[in-house]
């Protein structure tokens, strides 16, 4: 017994595709079903199709590429659709059913148009290495109303075939498709299981009147007898999707020519009405292809919509091989009385064992409107008597249009139709029409094996036929450059016949081609091997057989990758003996020398290994003795009006500016004299003050407010106002602009001519410190956001990101812009690579440190703290030089030009000015 395995997938929600399993015995669970983006699942879809006519190819390889897509699809399927809960349940069903003597039959609920659409039947399973399709019925059952029952049919199942083939589309092999659908159910009508009937024509009315007249002329046996008409329609032709309209198509012929395309919905309407047609078999491409909103807009969908119990579409195109194979196991196994998606499966098998490597056992997809029954469609009597010997002639040529109304198999041929299909035949012989030649001739030949010569014609036919393909197969190859399969085919062709057209010709260019091929493998090869030179022989060999290897992109990338390759262990050499020559030179105190084999390394790799450490550590042994502190000489205690919030030095260190609270901005000497009081915006904080390189102006920051002025009096020369709290404001190197680290997660940049923004960079935080680096192209910021950044002060793209565990409050370059420091309310001070963002130094305060700045010559580092002192640091080693005490927390300090001087900035109101004298001063 049959156990079914249905899965339900609903509309999407925010965690993904909601999913019920539902197992016999009323068994239910839930579940997620989880997608990559749908665009990308879509891109991988439409690689499916080719992939499938690829693999119909009659001579051809194990086509591992062109299946590598249709795999994958089916594994991302597989997985996100069984894998987990799905998975387990599939498996106990699977159990259930093996005890049972039977097997699961999966059926498929899926909701969602978009999901609807992609190929299901190609799920994959790894764990079982095979595709799940050709394990185990699978059935789509769209959510519509009204299942209907088995219906009881007194053999012979019927089946009314209808064949199209408007004379503006693409060419059909109509006899021969009809002609080979005869030979594979012959067994079956001769047995009385089946009757073949044929539409006379190819319209709409010729298929609506054979339908009604075969209604009407049968006995009238109820909707359950199954007498009253056809059972099963079989339509050969052209199928499609019309985008305007949104929904498939099927391509009939015109009344006065040309083609009809009849809408999924107007062969729904017109199928209407006969209970006794349950099975609908579109032998048409994309009979099965939706709307990605509505899934009733294909031809399958609108006929289930309408009343069909079943349809068998094709969502991609089929071969004329895979398609009668398919008829035939279907129609047999239905004869058999097998479930139809038992009969579906079996189906799906034998296209895949008859024609082995192919895809297109996945194109037929079955959709039922209700199981009932355990998935018979029809309830087949045994009491079939011998049915009519099979008919097996072609129908009547359907260009003619011999009118309306059902042509059964027709009587045997006059000999004058086979004197006329013989003409025919050998007419297509003689003008390469080898597929129309071999229909003709079979047909010939199926009604009189000894006509004439028919049979060495058909054999010559079929030799041309199969070269033809052959050809064509090889010349696809040329086209894609798979000459190894080029190569076979032509070799195959020259064999047979050497004349054939310029196969011998295309098969010396496709053998130098292969050749070629192979050195460009052996390229890539050695490529990835990082056999550099090698690659380098083999591409010149390359380029004196063809001088299309200069054109190659990826050949050329190679090339010179190779090169560069090359140039770079080179390079690497040099530096790695640079590097050593430092490394003895550190090891013997030769500092000064270490320094010079150093600045060669950086010279190449500013970045090479830890030379940065390395240089730093050298010049601070070269001045070990002018790092040192011997003394610090006090020369000034200055009381201001107001908390002292910054402090800047001039060039020269004989004048001070001092941004206090209170609105109050000075300008003092060094004997404490004030010089200039200015009133800075219009609230209550000066929070940084800056001096210019040649000390005539100085620059202040606020609550809203940047001011530049005239530091001899006081003259305001530049205002712009950022309407947000400014916490500190750097200049530029070249005096033209300034910067602003801003309370609303910014830092600007501004132009001091005109007052426009030139740059904005963005924190998710206050950003509280802002400096240029000495060549003014970058702009290092420290942020509330846990971290310092430095940016291209030209364009804003960020260079460098340190990440701090707590907020940063200042950022300050060394002189040679080698070195970042930065202050941390973690308590901490550190120095970093300013280009890799290494940590070289850090330096530790009892609280939040403020402020930092480098001295000029680099060698020390001066720190500002709320534990009330500022103190000095050797920047190489890290060691304690001088501590200076306030008796409120420190907001600021700075160097002056020389180094030799040091001012300090106090909450507790207090300026300090220090005297900084070197071990080796006299």
């Amino acid at each position: 017994m049959d156990v079914d395995f249905q899965v339900e997938v609903g509309p999407r929600g925010e965690d993904g595709y909601p999913v019920v399993f539902r197992a016999a015995g009323g068994e239910e669970a839930p579940g997620v079903m989880r997608l990559p983006p749908l665009r990308d699942l879509e891109a991988l879809a439409a690689r499916v199709p080719d992939a499938v006519v690829a693999s119909s190819a009659r001579v051809r390889r194990a086509a591992v590429g062109d299946e590598a897509p249709v795999r994958e699809l089916g594994r991302i399927l597989f997985d996100a659709l069984l894998a987990g809960t799905g998975s387990a349940l599939l498996m106990a069903a699977r159990n259930r059913a093996a005890q049972q003597g039977g097997q699961v039959r999966l059926v498929l609920r899926v909701q969602p148009p978009e999901l609807a659409r992609l190929p299901w039947e190609f799920m994959y399973d790894t764990g079982e290495d095979g595709y799940l399709g050709l394990d185990l019925p699978l059935v789509r059952h769209p959510q519509v109303a009204r299942p209907v029952a088995a219906l009881r049919v007194v053999p012979p199942l019927r089946i009314l075939g209808m064949v199209a083939r408007p004379d503006d589309q693409e060419p059909l092999a109509a006899h021969a498709e009809q002609q080979r659908l005869r030979e594979a159910l012959a067994d079956l009508v001769a047995e009385g299981r089946v009757e073949l009937g044929w539409v006379a024509g190819q319209t709409w009315r010729d298929l609506r009147d054979a339908v009604r007249r075969d209604a009407r002329t049968h006995a009238p046996g109820g909707p359950q007898s199954g007498q009253g008409g056809w059972h099963v329609l079989h339509f050969i032709g052209h199928g499609g999707f019309d985008a305007r309209a949104q929904e498939g198509t099927l391509a009939l012929a015109g009344e006065q020519g040309g083609t009809h395309f009849l809408g999924a919905g107007e062969l729904a309407m017109l199928l209407a009405g006969h209970p006794s047609l349950r099975l609908a078999v579109l032998n048409a491409c994309e009979s099965g292809r939706a709307d990605a909103l509505n899934p009733f807009s294909s031809v399958a969908g609108a006929l289930m919509r309408k009343g069909m119990p079943a349809v068998l579409a094709m969502q991609y195109e089929v071969s004329d091989e895979a398609a009668l194979e398919c008829a035939r196991t279907f129609y047999e196994a239905l004869a058999r009385q097998l479930p139809i998606d038992v009969a579906v499966m079996e189906a799906r098998q034998a296209m895949s064992i008859s024609r082995p490597q192919t895809l297109e056992w996945g194109t037929p997809v079955l959709y039922m409107r209700s199981l009932d029954g355990n998935g018979h469609l029809f309830d087949l009597a045994d009491d079939a008597g011998p049915g009519p010997a099979p008919d097996l002639r072609p129908a009547p040529d359907l260009g003619l249009g011999l009118g309306f109304g059902l042509r059964k198999n027709p009587p045997v041929k006059e000999r004058a139709d086979l004197d006329e299909l013989y003409a025919e035949g050998l007419g297509a012989l003689y003008t390469d029409r080898w597929d129309q030649a071999v229909e003709a001739f079979r047909t010939v030949i199926a009604h009189d094996r000894d006509y004439r010569d028919s049979q060495a014609k058909l054999t010559r036919a079929r030799q041309g036929q199969r070269l033809a393909a052959l050809y064509a197969a090889a010349t696809e190859a040329v086209a894609a450059r798979d000459w190894e399969q080029a190569v076979e085919n032509l070799q195959t062709i020259v064999t047979a016949d050497p004349g054939h057209r310029d196969a011998q010709e295309l098969l010396e260019q496709a053998r130098r081609e292969q050749v070629t091929a192979q050195l460009r493998d052996e390229i890539a090869t050695l490529y990835r091997a990082g056999h550099w030179e090698a690659v380098l022989v083999v591409a010149e060999r390359m380029r004196q057989r063809t001088q299309d290897a200069d054109a190659e992109a990826e050949l050329v990338a190679m090339v010179g990758g190779a090169r560069e390759a090359l140039e770079t262990a080179a390079r690497d050499q040099v530096l790695a003996g640079h590097y050593r020559e430092a490394l003895d030179h550190l090891d013997a105190g030769r500092w000064q020398r270490a320094v010079e084999s150093l600045a060669h390394v950086r010279a190449i790799d500013p970045d090479y290994r830890d030379t940065t450490q390395l240089t730093a550590r050298a010049r601070q042994e070269i001045g070990r003795t002018s790092a040192g502190i011997s003394e610090a000489v006090l020369l000034l205690s200055f009381r201001a009006p107001g908390s002292v919030h910054a402090v800047a030095l001039g060039p020269d260190g004989t004048r001070l500016a001092v941004g206090c609270s209170k609105r109050t901005t000075l300008v003092i000497d060094e004997r404490g004299t004030e010089l200039v009081r200015l009133r800075h915006g219009m609230f209550d904080v000066a929070w940084s003050v800056a001096f210019s390189s040649d000390g005539f102006r100085f620059a202040t920051a606020g609550i809203g407010t940047v001011q530049i002025w005239d530091a001899d009096t006081g003259a305001e020369l530049f205002n712009v106002a950022p309407r947000v709290p400014v916490y500190e404001v750097a200049l530029h190197p070249d005096g033209v602009r300034l910067a602003t680290a801003c309370n609303d997660n910014t830092a600007r940049v501004w132009d001091i001519a005109t007052g426009a923004e030139l740059l904005k960079v963005t924190h998710t935080h206050p950003a509280w410190g802002v400096a240029f680096s000495p060549d003014g192209l970058r702009l290092a910021t420290a942020s509330g956001d846990n971290t310092a950044r430095v940016w291209d002060a030209g364009t804003g793209a960020e260079l460098l990101k340190i990440a701090h565990t707590k907020t940063v409050y200042g950022v300050a370059y060394s002189s040679d812009g080698l070195r970042l420091a930065t202050a941390c309310s973690d308590n901490v001070a550190r120095v970093w690579d300013a280009n890799t963002g290494a940590e070289l130094l850090k330096v530790t305060h009892d609280d939040t440190v403020r402020r930092v700045a480098f001295s000029p010559d680099g060698l020390c580092l001066a720190t500002a703290s709320e534990d009330n002192t500022a103190r000095v640091w050797d920047a190489g080693t890290g060691a304690e030089l001088l501590k200076i005490a306030h008796t409120k927390a420190v907001n600021g300090v700075a160097f002056s030009s020389d180094g030799r001087r040091l001012a300090t900035a106090g909450k507790d109101k207090t300026v300090q000015l220090w005297s900084l004298t070197g071990g080796d001063d006299d």
